[in-house]
């Protein structure tokens, strides 16, 4: 049975405790509506507290008010409250430069993370524990699945990536202070619709799911379609496993980066991080580009960082040229000098 398979996976990654807090993206179609039902299902052997949180994108007018509609009655007919937040996705793409679909993941997760933080402050007030203690009592719920996950990983390989990316999509991850979680990621799309239909879900369908409007629509309608005619008609299984072993192996990586970055750390705060260049110069090329990703995530610089602007880095520290910096995005820059890399946002710290 599928809650059977759901609950493997929630113990296996330790992603669900008793009488936590969860909050769940739900847009009312087949995923996240398969996600509600096994959730509201759990809550009762868990004694969990769920939140589901719909997002009108405002892209599709009529369909986008349905949907709403659709998910904020379902969930009054199952006892709880939704907390719906209406976006123009079209005009915040516009301003933040960014496509329609990104501004879409954007509206989401902000809507997520600020119903997370409202209810963590909550459980401050009520209890008096430590924000601390408040954040690890609430989790937000997304609703990836298997397919999703043979998606991505052909999506990155077509783009190029390297084994972190192939690992695919991780059944957790910490993000603003709080873990956002992956229960039917073991779940494939054709489990989940059947699930649907057992259960009488009469989920909504998203009309430009079936379009090939964007790469990754593309990938799942035309791509896969062709690999598993022409080549192999399980390349969505090989896929994920390709992703689990890959995981493995880039856990393991992760693991070596977080000691060598502590044996080459000299000074660390939120606006600069001093390393040993000697010790950073004598790394595996591998782990030195992972100790740069890291400190530069440790001070605000998480994303956006291109792998010629890693490999120009790499190669002043590794050459021990004279005096010489780096420049990434957003005023975050890297300077080998003295001994030492310094890793800095020239906004908030000048380097002497």
């Amino acid at each position: 049975m599928l809650i059977e398979k759901v609950k493997e996976t929630v113990e296996k990654h330790n992603l669900i405790g008793n009488r936590q807090h969860i909050v769940l993206g739900l847009s009312g179609g087949p995923d996240s509506m398969c996600l509600f039902d096994v959730l509201m299902r759990l809550s009762e052997e868990k004694k969990l507290k769920i939140y589901p949180v719909h997002i009108n994108h405002g892209l599709r007018p009529v369909e986008a008010d349905r949907d709403q509609e659709y998910v904020e009655n379902v969930c009054g007919q199952r006892g709880v409250i939704c907390r719906s937040f209406s976006v123009d996705c079209h005009s915040m793409a516009e301003e933040l430069k960014m496509t329609d679909e990104e501004a879409g993941r954007k509206a989401r997760y902000d809507a997520f993370f600020e119903t997370a933080k409202d209810i963590s402050d909550s459980i401050c007030k009520d209890t008096g524990c430590s924000e601390q203690e408040a954040l690890a009592q609430v989790k937000i719920a997304v609703a990836h699945n298997a397919d999703d996950q043979a998606e991505t990983v052909l999506f990155r390989i077509l783009r190029g990536t390297g084994i972190d990316g192939i690992s695919g999509i991780s059944h957790s991850r910490r993000e603003r202070g709080f873990d956002v979680i992956r229960p039917i990621l073991d779940i494939t799309r054709e489990e989940i619709e059947k699930y649907c239909e057992e259960r009488k879900l009469s989920p909504v369908i998203d009309g430009t799911n079936s379009q090939a409007l964007y790469t990754r629509n593309r990938i799942r309608l035309e791509l896969i379609p062709f690999l598993e005619r022409e080549y192999n008609e399980n390349i969505r299984a090989v896929l994920v496993r390709l992703a689990g072993i890959a995981a493995q192996d880039s856990e393991y990586i992760w693991s070596q980066t977080e000691k060598e970055y502590g044996r080459a750390l000299i000074k660390e705060s939120s606006e600069e991080i001093i390393m040993d260049r000697e010790i950073m110069s004598g790394e595996h090329h591998a782990l030195r580009h992972r100790i740069i990703l890291k400190a530069f995530a440790r001070i605000g610089l998480d994303k956006d960082v291109s792998e010629e602007r890693i490999k120009a880095a790499d190669y002043i520290i590794e050459k021990k040229q004279a005096p010489k910096t780096v420049e990434f995005p957003r005023g975050y820059r890297l300077t080998v000098a003295k001994g030492k890399v310094v890793f800095y946002n020239v906004d908030t710290l000048k380097v002497r």
